[in-house]
This record gives structure tokens, sequence and C-alpha cells, in this order.
């Protein structure tokens, strides 16, 4: 099963040393989803603001990228 890494960039820049194993890439943008929803979460219970712009690079393990989720895309805001 392929791995891949999800480096997160966001207020403190944190490179995924581990990776996951997913069984195809699509399975791995959604558990990147679930991760910036997650740390969006945590920004609105923290009362801090959330960046839309920060966002979760999915990397092969030659380190290069294959998709960006921005958490922008992770969350519906509406009015």
């Amino acid at each position: 099963m392929p791995r891949y890494f999800l480096n997160i960039y966001n207020d403190g820049d944190a490179p995924d040393e581990e990776g996951i194993e997913a069984k195809t890439l699509g399975a791995a943008k959604s558990e990147a989803i679930r991760g910036a929803r997650s740390l969006i979460a945590d920004h609105v219970i923290e009362g801090r603001p959330i960046t839309l712009s920060h966002r979760i690079e999915i990397a092969n393990g030659q380190g290069q990228v294959l998709a960006t989720i921005p958490f922008g895309d992770a969350v519906t805001i509406r009015p």
C-alpha cells in the first residue's frame, strides 16, 4: 500500500515524518481534509483566528507534492 506524507503549513509548519498508508491518493486527500478540519476546530475552540490559506500538502516518499488541500477547501463558511 502506498505511503503518503501529510505536511502541514499553518502557524507552525510541520513536516510529516511518518506518513500514512492509503490505498489511493483520494483516500489520502480525505485524511488530509479530516486533519485540516480538526486543526480548524482547535482554532475555533481556542478563540484563535482561522487562516483559510493554510494548507496540507500530500507528498509521496520521494517528496513530490501530489496534492494540496487549502484549509478553505475543507470547510463551508456562510454569512
